[in-house]
């Protein structure tokens, strides 16, 4: 593989690398949250995002690197879905324009 294609490669992927490896600090800052029901794991959510935060590096718990995945992954997914159903016009001409619609100029 030559350099131009893997350097297009990593251009590519790159903001679902880093979306994942920020996603690996909110999972770590959930996996610390205390609390025993979901209302009080989310306040102490907010109060440890700081101490998630606070290392520039990605946490490395199978678990952070799995919520990490799966953020990375679902934004790859919308992008690819919202890419396959995008509607693709053609410049300087009516959408839908056809042979026929030549004929009937007024």
């Amino acid at each position: 593989m030559n350099t131009k294609k893997l350097k297009k490669i990593i251009i590519k992927a790159l903001p679902y690398v880093l979306m994942g490896l920020v996603c690996t600090n909110l999972g770590e800052a959930w996996r610390l949250a205390e609390g025993a029901d979901a209302s009080k794991k989310l306040l102490s959510f907010f109060s440890t995002l700081g101490t998630a935060f606070s290392n520039p590096l990605p946490s490395f718990h199978p678990v952070d690197l799995l919520v990490g995945a799966i953020c990375g992954g679902a934004l790859y997914l919308a992008v690819y879905i919202r890419h396959k159903n995008a509607k693709h016009f053609k410049h300087n001409q009516e959408y839908g324009s056809a042979r026929w619609g030549a004929y009937y100029q007024l």
